[in-house]
């Protein structure tokens, strides 16, 4: 019974997360000129111009996919995934305020920051969310959900698996920290690539490390033959 309205209140705050966004927008559809900024560059400047209606493309997709996953979150699922799809949602809906306020206000950017550092620390923000579950997906969701960090190695034992996914948690844990400390701290671009350099640097030192785990286990049991 506890768990059946522990499901439905996820269900409940979903929904929420999913109409929120196309609320806002709808809201301000009337008051917004015909052309209005629909893209943003780097340096948190319009780059491009469009129809007002166009604002209501993210929000539509965002609500077709959320209903996709409330359809799929009747089979048994890890907790890492409900997390990863409530932060998406979250984070979406901290995303269109920011979208509305430039869309009125394009010249400006909130608390000084600009868009790239916006990206830049939601971004690092979800990196940091999933390390924290990466080591929670089981053996049993390697295939099943194509959850966790995937590679040959990891696939091949349940230990090496086991090992793998913990070393992502911490290594998407050390990249998402590293990147909310850019957004704060680095100007726009260079926070962008600090991010992404320091998460491509830690993926490959997981894929090293699950490839020395299975190395590791291959010699172990030539050794039990012999």
């Amino acid at each position: 019974m506890k768990k059946t309205e522990k499901n439905n209140g996820w269900k409940f705050w979903m929904v929420g997360f999913m109409l929120l966004p196309l609320v806002e927008i709808a809201a301000v559809l009337p008051f917004l000129p015909d052309t209005v900024p629909v893209h943003w560059g780097i340096d948190g400047m319009p780059d491009r111009y469009g129809s007002r209606f166009e604002l209501l493309i993210p929000a539509a997709i965002l609500l077709l996919v959320g209903a996709v996953l409330l359809i799929s979150s009747r089979k048994k699922q890890p907790k890492g995934v409900k997390a990863g799809i409530a932060a998406t949602m979250v984070i979406f809906n901290i995303i269109v305020p920011i979208v509305l306020y430039m869309t009125f206000q394009p010249q400006k950017n909130i608390l000084d920051l600009s868009f790239g550092k916006i990206v830049c620390g939601l971004t690092s923000i979800v990196i940091l969310i999933v390390g924290n579950y990466l080591p929670k997906v089981s053996w049993e969701y390697r295939l099943k959900r194509k959850c966790g960090f995937h590679t040959r190695y990891a696939l091949s034992s349940e230990r090496v698996w086991a090992r793998t996914q913990r070393a992502a948690g911490y290594a998407y844990t050390a990249a998402g920290l590293i990147g909310i400390g850019a957004a704060f701290l680095l100007s726009d671009f260079i926070c962008l690539i600090v991010m992404l350099s320091s998460m491509a640097a830690f993926m490959l030192i997981t894929y090293l490390y699950s490839y020395f785990c299975w190395k590791k286990e291959e010699k172990n049991e030539e050794n039990i033959r012999q």
